[in-house]
Parts: C-alpha cells; sequence; structure tokens
C-alpha cells in the first residue's frame, strides 16, 4: 500500500501559495470538538503553516449556542448541513466525531475535494479503513490519523535510535496502562461500550478508543522503517468487561507483529496508571512514559527524551497543515496505513475469543465523581506482574478471573467478520 505522502498536494492546493493560512472546517461543537476548534483558532498564528478556522456543522446548534455566537464573531461560518460545510471553500476538514462515522464522513469530505484529519482510531472495522485508504488514493488528498504521539518530535528521533540498533535486536514489547472509567463514562453516548451503531462496527473499548494511542505508537516504533508500523501476523486475546456493556472494559492481547507485542489495557481498576510501553532488546531497553518522557538504556548509554505534552496538538495542525500545502518534508504524519496495523491486531482479537464477564467474587464497586466505579480486584498488581514476566493474565497464575486465550490468524487480514459471542 501506498503511505500517502508522494504528492506534492499541488493539485489541490489551487492558488494557495506554501505560506498562505490552510482554510478548515470542524465538525462539531460540542465535546472534544469544542477544543479542536479553540485549537483551530489558536494555531491561526503559526508562523510555518499558519491555518485559519472558517467554518463549523454540528447537528445541534442550539445545544452549543454560546460557542457558535462566538466563533460567528470571530468570523467563522456556522452552517446546518454537512453538506453546506462540504460545498464551503474550506481545503481541509477536521473530523472529531464517533468511530462509526470516519469512513462515512472520510468519504464525503474526500469526494467534495477536502482533506482529512480523521480522530483515533482510524475505524471500527479494518474493511472501514481500507475503503478509506482507496478513497484517498483515487483523490490525491491527504488524510491523517489523530494519533498525537506521531507527531511528537520525540518519535522519530527514537524510531530513528531503533532502527539503527540502539538496543539491539527487539525481542519483546510491553504495553500496559489502567485508566479508572466509571459508570458515568459508559454512558456518555448511545454507542459506549458497544460492538456497533446503526450497522457500522465501532468496538467501543480501552484498546480501540481511550488507549488506542499506545497500541499504534508501538507497532510503529517495531515498523521496518521510519514511516511504516509492523504488520500484526495473529493475535492472541483475553477479553473481559467488569461493567454492563457489550464489549470489553479489560484486555490481555498478545500480539506477533511478528516480535511479540504484550498489550494489558483495563477501565476496570482502583487506581489511575499511565500508560506505559517498553522495548526490551539484545543491547537494553527503551521505556516510554506517556506524558512524561522517553528512556534509552542502549549502546550510547543512558539516554532521557522528554515528551512534549503541552505542544503535541498544536505539532498535529502545523505538519497536517504542510502536508496540505506539499511542504511536509521529512517530519511523521499519522496516515491511515500506520492507524491501520492497530485496527487490524483490536478486529483479531474480537474474533478470536468471547468477552467474558468478570466474577462477582472478584468485582468491588467504588465511587468515583459520584459515579459507580466496577473494578477488578487487585488488577493494578496482576498487570504490572504480567508486564515484567511477558506473560498473558491467564498463564500468569494472579489473575483468578480470567480464562484461556483465544487466537486468530492475521496474515492477509482484510475483512473483520464480526465478534465472536
Amino acid at each position: 500500500m501506498t503511505m500517502g505522502l508522494d504528492s506534492d498536494s499541488a493539485s489541490h492546493r489551487g492558488k494557495a501559495t506554501v505560506h498562505s493560512p490552510v482554510r478548515f472546517g470542524c465538525v462539531g461543537l460540542g465535546g472534544y470538538a469544542e477544543h479542536i476548534c479553540g485549537l483551530l483558532q489558536e494555531c491561526s498564528n503559526s508562523q510555518t503553516a499558519p491555518v485559519h478556522l472558517a467554518a463549523v456543522w454540528d447537528p445541534q446548534i442550539a445545544a452549543h449556542e454560546a460557542l457558535a455566537a462566538s466563533l460567528r464573531a470571530a468570523g467563522v461560518k456556522i452552517f446546518n448541513q454537512y453538506e453546506e460545510l462540504l460545498s464551503d471553500g474550506i481545503e481541509a476538514l477536521w473530523l472529531p466525531v464517533p468511530i462509526d462515522l470516519h469512513r462515512s464522513y472520510t468519504l464525503k469530505a474526500l469526494d467534495a475535494g477536502k482533506a482529512v484529519m480523521c480522530e483515533k482510531p482510524a475505524a471500527g472495522s479494518v474493511d472501514d479503513v481500507d475503503a478509506m485508504i482507496a478513497a484517498r488514493d483515487r483523490t490525491g488528498l491527504p488524510v491523517a490519523i489523530g494519533y498525537q504521539d506521531i507527531y511528537d518530535p520525540t518519535t522519530l528521533q527514537i524510531k530513528r535510535q531503533l532502527l539503527d540498533g540502539e538496543i539491539g535486536t527487539i525481542q519483546s514489547v510491553a504495553v500496559w496502562g489502567c485508566w479508572p472509567r466509571s459508570e458515568a463514562y459508559f454512558r456518555r453516548s448511545v454507542w459506549a461500550g458497544r460492538f456497533q451503531r446503526d450497522g457500522t462496527w465501532i468496538l467501543d473499548s480501552p484498546a480501540n478508543n481511550a488507549m488506542s494511542h499506545f497500541i499504534n505508537l508501538a507497532l510503529f516504533l517495531l515498523g521496518p522503517t521510519e514511516r511504516e508500523s509492523a504488520q500484526p501476523l495473529a493475535v492472541e486475546a483475553e477479553l473481559y468487561r467488569a461493567n454492563d456493556i457489550e464489549n470489553y472494559d479489560t484486555c490481555g492481547l498478545r500480539i506477533m507483529a511478528p516480535i511479540p507485542v504484550l498489550v494489558l489495557l483495563t477501565h476496570a481498576c482502583a487506581t489511575s496508571i499511565e500508560p506505559r510501553i517498553e522495548l526490551r532488546g539484545s543491547a537494553g531497553c527503551l521505556r516510554y512514559q506517556a506524558f512524561d518522557s522517553v528512556e534509552i538504556h542502549g549502546r550510547r548509554g543512558h539516554q532521557s527524551f522528554p515528551l512534549d505534552a503541552g505542544g503535541v496538538r498544536s505539532a498535529m495542525v502545523d505538519r497536517f497543515a504542510r502536508w496540505i500545502r506539499g511542504s511536509l518534508g521529512s517530519d511523521l504524519v499519522a496516515t491511515l496505513e500506520v492507524a491501520r496495523a492497530p485496527v487490524v491486531a483490536i478486529n483479531g482479537a474480537s474474533e478470536a475469543v468471547a468477552v467474558a464477564q468478570i466474577p462477582d467474587a472478584h468485582r468491588k464497586d467504588l465511587t468515583l465523581d459520584g459515579a459507580t466505579l466496577r473494578t477488578i480486584a487487585g488488577v493494578e498488581a496482576a498487570f504490572d506482574h504480567c508486564a515484567a514476566t511477558g506473560q498473558m493474565p491467564h498463564e500468569s497464575g494472579q489473575c483468578p478471573w480470567s480464562s484461556p486465550p483465544g487466537t486468530r490468524d492475521l496474515r492477509g487480514y482484510t475483512h473483520f467478520a464480526g465478534p465472536r459471542v
């Protein structure tokens, strides 16, 4: 597959110059979309690739009238229909929309001649991602995914060191994190914790939503070149739910890429543990601590790289705008191909094994911000043990609530057949 970075974007720049502001539209005014509108306005003064928030559409404008009035006062057009937004003179569209809308909204935007920045994950199924890739290639327009870690300057720096053999031959990878989420989180929308909505796959879960960043980053760091991710060849999966939801809130995955990538993620926990990634090699190791730093112990000794947690979203805007203007250079963006790799693994995991209910004896209900937080007793310590030993929950002996995993071959995987039930 093409990486989608070969075009100089001349075909859709029209009369725009390299330094003229990229006219953006945004879908939505509430939730995360409100943040994106503010971000685009803040980035309007960028010296490298300035942007201009020109237009917004939200299906429920009346619910966000204060923000809509503020944007109108700043000269931003507010539209009543998505088609009206697409017919406006914008060049690019930001899509902070629910997962089930990623494919359809992206395809409509591309067909209307707009470049697209779509929030993560790319989609709920590999079928939808491949349709987005085909539409991008047909139109020749940039499409990027909002995996912010890819846009952090540190990511390319450490990827180059890994390719140069700084920690030797990589032998294993562990990704683990615990983010407590109460019942209020699973009531945040009609699709929260669901397999699909209106016939479109979502697979809402810690692995395909809140913490999908870290699976994506781990596979990217294992990729064979600076811009590629490692491709999953098989997955072993244990999927669990402590909450009254359809999909899982806790998972143990072993993704063969072909190096084993152990993934341990949960929302059913009492303590927040920021996600970590550890790559172990024959000559050292790399430790990534989300929102903090990357530590490398390798051939050059100890190195520490701070992560740009505060400015990485601005970097996303800047790089995407420069890609549209044909001046991206060697900087990274999260392409559809990069974002496809974790979708393949997550689809395969759902096909491999059914979601198992955590027995009442191993659950403990707490309170978080006035709402019930359902937790798996001791899951934090169990995941720490699994990450240190490279073991899945069931094989660790630390998780009496666990059950044997299922497996799925992912070679040549192009179709999600639905979750095992």
